[in-house]
This record gives C-alpha cells, sequence and structure tokens, in this order.
C-alpha cells in the first residue's frame, strides 16, 4: 500500500515473480504470456509463477492450465465472511512469493489482510484516465460526460476505489460514433500493451513510490 512517506521495491530475483489473479476471459493474462514467451523471461524480466481466481470455470485458468502454470481458486462462498476469504486469498498468493501481483480483470475488491501483506506490489488497470471516473463505470462514465479523451489507467492498488499511485497512462479518443462496448474494445487494446510494458519495466528495474509519484530508474 502506498503511504505519504518513501517506499521501495526492487525483484528479488531476476526474473521476477508474478502471480497475476483473474476472474473472466484473462485477455491480459493472456498478453503478458505472449510477451514472455516471445521475449523470454530473463530478457523480459518476470515469469508467471503462478494464476488464481475467485471463482471456477473461467477462460483466464484455462489460459494459465494450457499453459502449464499452477492454478488457484478462492472463491467468497466458501469463507464465513469476505475478512476470512480475503485472508485466504492474501495467503494464497503468499505461498508462491511473488515480487508483483497483478490484478487482470480481477473483479474483487482486495482487503485489509491481503494490502498488509502485498500492499506497493499489486498492479491494477483501469479503463479511464484516473482519476477521473473512477469505479466499475468508467467507460461508460467518460461517454456520458462527454468527454473528447479518455483511455486507461495502470496503476499500483492501495485501500482505496482505483486511488492508489498511478503507473502509467494511455490516451484513447472518444469518437461520435462509439458506444460504449466499442470504445472500451478500443481501451482494451491500449491497455494490453500498457500493462506489458509496466510489468517488465517494473520488474527489469525495480521502482520507488514517493506519496503519489511511481519513479522507475
Amino acid at each position: 500500500m502506498a503511504s505519504a512517506s518513501s517506499s521501495s521495491a526492487v525483484p528479488a530475483a531476476s526474473p521476477a515473480r508474478i502471480v497475476v489473479l483473474v476472474s473472466g476471459s484473462g485477455t491480459n493474462l493472456q498478453a503478458l504470456l505472449d510477451a514472455i514467451a516471445e521475449q523470454g523471461a530473463r530478457t523480459y524480466g518476470a515469469e508467471i509463477v503462478a494464476v488464481g481466481a475467485d471463482r471456477d470455470g473461467i477462460a483466464g485458468l484455462e489460459r494459465a492450465e494450457r499453459a502449464g502454470l499452477p492454478v488457484f481458486v478462492c472463491r467468497v462462498k466458501d469463507h464465513a465472511d469476505r475478512a476470512a476469504w480475503d485472508r485466504a486469498l492474501a495467503g494464497a498468493v503468499a505461498a508462491y512469493q511473488p515480487d508483483l501481483v497483478v490484478s487482470a480483470g480481477f473483479m474483487k475488491i482486495l482487503g485489509e489482510d491481503f494490502l498488509a501483506r502485498h500492499g506497493g506490489r499489486i498492479i491494477n488497470t483501469h479503463p479511464a484516465l484516473l482519476p477521473s471516473f473512477p469505479g466499475a463505470h468508467g467507460v461508460r462514465e467518460a461517454l456520458a460526460y462527454g468527454a473528447k479523451v479518455t483511455g486507461c489507467t495502470v496503476h499500483f492498488v492501495d485501500d482505496g476505489v482505483d486511488t492508489g499511485p498511478v503507473i502509467a497512462q494511455g490516451v484513447v479518443e472518444i469518437r461520435d460514433a462509439d458506444d460504449e462496448s466499442a470504445l472500451h474494445e478500443r481501451i482494451k487494446e491500449v491497455e494490453r500493451k500498457l500493462l506489458v510494458e509496466v510489468v517488465g519495466l517494473l520488474a527489469r528495474h525495480g521502482y520507488r513510490i514517493e506519496g503519489r509519484k511511481v519513479l522507475i530508474p
């Protein structure tokens, strides 16, 4: 979790160890898998060591299994409450000793225990230019507002909703003919490329968080 004080994180080993969390189709996961396969883990700077999900039977887990990766599922309904689920998820992720955790379309809010164990190392994407249009309907709200440009943000996760320090952003023009679906698809294309670029940079070079700024050497 980022705070007003300076914190730093440098991958403990090369390549850096990454756990990816998914809830659906896993297209961002696939983009990472493709980059690592194309460049090699050492050149890219990272390897995916496990993929976790909050539900069974999703395409994201199938992608991971096809790639020969360990997978795990941590369902909210299997635990007494959300706090118990959060503790279980934090432990399941910690078992793989990740240097970075990538929330790739993971549709659950990470809680206090997860942030206590993994804060400052959790990367998320959002389909808007934060701090504008946070939350679950960023694409719809940008259209309704009449914005001329929107885009995507890769940021660290803190204890707010899409409020963590921004790592990088990509801009997407809003066209007159756009509906929510068409605009979201164009944003996703930029988002996948940006996520791959950011994860590689952080893994290879490390980073420092100073207040709201993310500094990459």
